[in-house]
């Protein structure tokens, strides 16, 4: 997909979707690069997303320090029929990784394997792209659609 088709969907999804308001437990994504790539963690309540940095160290942060230093305005939210879903299960073991560190690797070992292992509480799987961790979500979750953080 290409960078208008992104764009224009950002655009719509802002302006004429339902938003939503994660829940604790909730897989979350950005886009990066212009959509070239993606970004995702875990929602923990009060804010803040639980996600494995590029330097390797599993941390939490502010839904605004999560799109801080990317193009992205956007934070989409695993949704199911136009609301929410979460799970309590997910959040606390995103939560209990808190502070380690891992070797980061764009391509061996990344912030969606991160997330999808705290779908799975398997970290050795294998979504390493956003399309895998969007069809683990959906088979986990029952996510079927992907909507727009509400701010």
């Amino acid at each position: 997909m290409g960078i208008v088709y992104k764009a224009t969907k950002s655009i719509v999804n802002n302006l004429f979707r339902k938003q939503v308001t994660p829940k604790f437990g909730s897989v979350v994504y950005c886009d990066l690069a212009f959509g070239i790539a993606e970004h995702s963690g875990i929602y923990v309540g009060n804010n803040s997303i639980v996600h494995l940095n590029k330097d390797g160290l599993i941390e939490r942060v502010s839904l605004n320090d999560f799109i801080k230093n990317t193009p992205s305005i956007t934070i989409y939210v695993s949704s199911k029929n136009g609301e929410a879903v979460g799970s309590e299960i997910i959040g606390h073991y995103a939560l209990a990784q808190l502070g380690k560190r891992v070797k980061y690797d764009v391509f061996r070992r990344n912030c969606h394997q991160f997330s999808s292992g705290c779908l799975t509480q398997d970290f050795d799987n294998a979504d390493l792209f956003l399309i895998k961790l969007k069809r683990t979500t959906q088979q986990i979750l029952g996510a079927n659609e992907w909507r727009v953080l509400a701010q």
